[in-house]
């Protein structure tokens, strides 16, 4: 039975913004998004990624304001004022990269701007707040009003507009994070500027070279371990816990755009040995969420897997992480309850994974794959050859690009990454065969889209399959027909014992029951319907030997 939740309204105050002085406590959150500049200040970008994620804080104490230097109070293009109101000084934070400069800027819409972010410290004071190293490095630069720290990684963090005459470092010294640098001033060499520090990070960025980064949600993040803001535990419903799926959302206060984790346990809480997890990303986009949590891109939702789908009850135990890791928070309305019909066997045959060994080397997953039938349901569908061999994946040198599965001497076409994916096949095993030796395996179906596996009550699982059958590929399958006929021309002469024009498909040529009435709808001399049987001839020779450790092999279970 399905459950929708949507008592979030009392969750709001995590995301109010409630703008505070700095002298009281920062709001939550402390920061207006990224990208949202002052007004035709220009146009910035909504870059969320953290840039350096255990970088320090570059002032050595808070609070802090982050805002715009020339649009703001007492700037060069701001309302007037003084650089020292009470608003320049005041939360929210305010991001201004790529803010209108003429500096070339690949990342900014524009591509020019701003290289980095404005910082003021607690108080519109003169040399009285240090700048700090924000990771470990060596000073690589010093300039009029500027220095230049260089991680081992080439990241490089730039501090602007300290006062020199308090600079505590030296070209090429080694830093540690949180080594003094220099104070805050507003010194610009022969032009003053306002009282902030000006602070960039560039690094090299795959397709766009060695580049100025937003260095804003670093700060945020640095910002929130230095102060203490970073300790509020993740918050979220588990909303829906029926058989077309188990959703909710989930959302970490400290860091509201960021998508969290979320563990899926079934059969037993965290930390049950019995329990099976199973960890998504709660970023689907959600309309409702929104408004209420101030950003969309928090839901999650996952299909129950077949392998819980045998109609019995299962719990579900659904845990958010926080951004910053911790101890993960299990959800509201968790756990719930899933009891599942299991879903209709595909037309097939079945295949007996002989061992474990063998259902590990394919990948296949009893949890994620298994259909759960009674034992008449699994006898009625008919047993074909073993699975007993691993995958093995080959491509002919002639048509490098087609994949193909070689299976009990079938050639079987992987058609295309998404279905080599489904199946778990690793496409870098791929082995290059010459063409005659690929063209001489007959060639069987395709791939199914998707594994699916069946198990009755015993141990025994089976794949459920294809039936191939071809003359040359020896020993037969025990449900492909004895008696197929070639003509002088190799062409087929004659039906596939019977199937389909009329033949008698329940018998072999000694009289006993030769399994073919229990095949599936489909299966006939129309191999476009799924039989499979190429019934041209294949050369003799070497082949024969490198298809030895393919064959059939044939064991009865106990």
């Amino acid at each position: 039975m399905s459950r929708l939740h949507l008592g979030v309204l009392g969750m709001l105050s995590l995301v109010a913004l409630t703008v505070s002085s700095s002298a009281g406590a920062a709001p939550d959150p402390f920061y207006l998004p990224p990208g949202d500049l002052l007004p035709a200040s220009g146009d910035g970008v909504a870059e969320f990624t953290v840039f350096a994620p255990s970088m320090r804080y570059p002032l050595e104490l808070g609070p802090s304001f982050p805002n715009s230097q020339v649009y703001g109070n007492g700037g060069l293009h701001g309302p007037g004022g003084s650089q020292c109101d009470a608003v320049n000084y005041d939360y929210p934070w305010r991001d201004n990269y790529c803010e209108t400069r003429t500096w070339d800027m690949p990342l900014c819409p524009s591509g020019q701007g701003h290289q980095g972010q404005d910082v003021r410290p607690a108080t519109c004071e003169n040399r009285k707040y240090w700048i700090v190293a924000s990771a470990a490095g060596q000073v690589s630069s010093i300039g009029s009003y500027s220095v230049y720290v260089t991680t081992p990684a080439g990241q490089r963090f730039d501090y602007l507009h300290g006062a020199l005459d308090t600079l505590v470092v030296s070209q090429g010294q080694q830093l540690q994070a949180g080594d003094p640098i220099v104070m805050v001033s507003n010194n610009m060499g022969q032009t003053a500027t306002s009282i902030h520090l000006h602070y960039n990070i560039k690094q090299d960025i795959a397709g766009v070279g060695y580049v100025y980064v937003s260095p804003y949600m670093s700060l945020v993040a640095a910002y929130s371990a230095l102060m203490g803001l970073g300790d509020k535990a993740p918050v979220g419903a588990l909303e829906m816990s029926g058989c077309e799926r188990i959703a909710g959302w989930a959302q970490d206060p400290d860091t509201p755009e960021a998508a969290v984790a979320v563990d899926l346990y079934f059969g037993g809480p965290a930390g049950d040995p019995n329990a099976v997890g199973v960890q998504v990303k709660a970023d689907l986009p959600r309309e409702d969420l929104c408004v209420l949590l101030g950003s969309c891109d928090h839901g999650f939702a996952l299909d129950v897997p077949v392998g819980l789908r045998d109609g019995q009850p299962h719990p579900v135990h659904v845990y958010a992480h926080g951004s910053e890791g911790g101890e993960a928070v299990q959800l509201e309305l968790s756990p719930a309850m899933v009891e599942c019909a299991p879903p209709p066997v595909p037309a097939g045959v079945r295949r007996w994974v002989i061992s474990p060994e063998i259902l590990a080397t394919w990948n296949f997953s009893p949890f994620w794959q298994v259909i759960h039938v009674d034992d008449p349901t699994l006898a009625a569908i008919p047993e074909s050859r073993d699975l007993a061999e691993g995958p093995v994946l080959a491509r002919s040198d002639a048509e490098l690009e087609q994949i193909w599965l070689i299976d009990g001497g079938f050639r079987r076409h992987v058609q295309g990454p998404e279905i080599a994916a489904a199946w778990s096949l690793d496409l870098a095993t791929t082995a290059t065969w010459s063409a005659a030796t690929l063209q001489a395996l007959p060639e069987g179906t395709p791939l199914r889209p998707a594994p699916i596996l069946v198990q009755g009550t015993g141990a025994a699982i089976y794949l459920i399959d294809d039936l191939q059958c071809d003359p040359e590929v020896q020993p037969a399958d025990p449900l492909c027909p004895e008696d197929v006929t070639t003509d002088t021309d190799g062409d087929p002469g004659g039906s596939v014992g019977g199937i389909g024009n009329g033949g008698d498909p329940g018998s072999d040529s000694s009289g006993a029951a030769s399994g073919s009435d229990a095949l599936p709808p489909g299966y006939g001399a129309n191999s476009e319907a799924g039989c499979g049987c190429d019934t041209s001839p294949v050369a003799a020779g070497p082949l024969a030997l490198l298809l030895g450790g393919l064959g059939l092999r044939r064991r009865r279970r106990s």
